[in-house]
């Protein structure tokens, strides 16, 4: 009887023994690092927390059971990838090349404002309308397309019209290849740009034989010194389907002889 009393005992020790392993291991949080595996000090802590009433068969056993638990709970990273390769697609974007003239918002904005103020003191006189050679039209020679991209105005006493187009070339040939994607969009680099008259875009579009488009070069010495104020710009927005303004010229920038008289 004595002995069955003892064996009760025994049970109801182990008994509480394991509940208060299973209760201390469910207090456990199974945190995690920043590349997604269990936190190994709370497997420690848990280790240490087996009372010395257990055998050591079972205190091996139990180190066993909460491993197993333990490699269930491990998250692998994303793909396999290293935290060192990843690249979050939250991060600011790098900020585009062309500096003070790069393609952004602002850059745009403040060059249109410089440019209603040139004009409003200068008129007509210090604009020029911009055009861009279309690449995929130049084998006929007498049938060239000519995209209509936007103006520039400038300071006349101080900024000479190529050096104005020249200062603000990497507005106009990224604005190109976005308004005609896929007539210049693959050419960015190698466009070709001509200047007309100011306010002409009417009359070069009726073929006004008078009005003749300048070829312009990109790079002139001493356009990266212009100052901004002295230059302004007026992108062309195309509203009309997408349609766009070209006109056809030769490759000289006259109005070809079949064209004359017509619009």
């Amino acid at each position: 009887m004595i002995n069955m009393i003892c064996s009760s005992s025994r049970l109801v020790q182990t008994a509480v023994v394991a509940i208060a392993i299973v209760m201390q291991f469910s207090s456990v949080s199974f945190a995690t690092s920043h590349d997604g595996n269990y936190n190994m000090k709370h497997h420690h802590e848990l280790l240490a927390f087996m009372p010395s009433t257990l055998s050591t068969v079972n205190q091996q056993k139990h180190k066993q059971n909460i491993s197993t638990v333990i490699n269930r709970h491990k998250v692998s990273p994303l793909n396999m990838v290293e935290e060192k390769d990843y690249t979050s697609p939250m991060r600011k974007r790098p900020e585009p090349k062309g500096g003070e003239v790069a393609y952004t918002n602002e850059n745009i904005l403040r060059q249109q404002r410089y440019y209603n103020d040139i004009r409003k003191a200068g008129g007509t006189d210090c604009v020029q309308d911009v055009y861009v050679k279309d690449p995929g039209t130049t084998d006929n020679v007498d049938n060239i397309r000519y995209w209509y991209v936007g103006k520039v105005a400038r300071c006349t006493g101080t900024v000479s019209s190529e050096l104005a187009i020249a200062r603000q070339i990497n507005l106009l040939e990224e604005h190109a290849t976005r308004i005609r994607p896929v007539e210049l969009g693959r050419h960015f680099g190698s466009l070709e740009f001509y200047a007309a008259p100011g306010d002409t875009e009417l009359s070069t579009t009726q073929n006004d034989p008078s009005i003749r488009i300048q070829k312009v070069a990109k790079d002139v010495e001493g356009s990266e010194n212009i100052p901004l104020l002295e230059v302004g710009l007026d992108l062309s927005i195309v509203t009309n389907q997408g349609q766009g303004l070209f006109i056809i010229r030769t490759e000289d920038g006259i109005v070809p002889p079949h064209l004359i008289g017509s619009e």
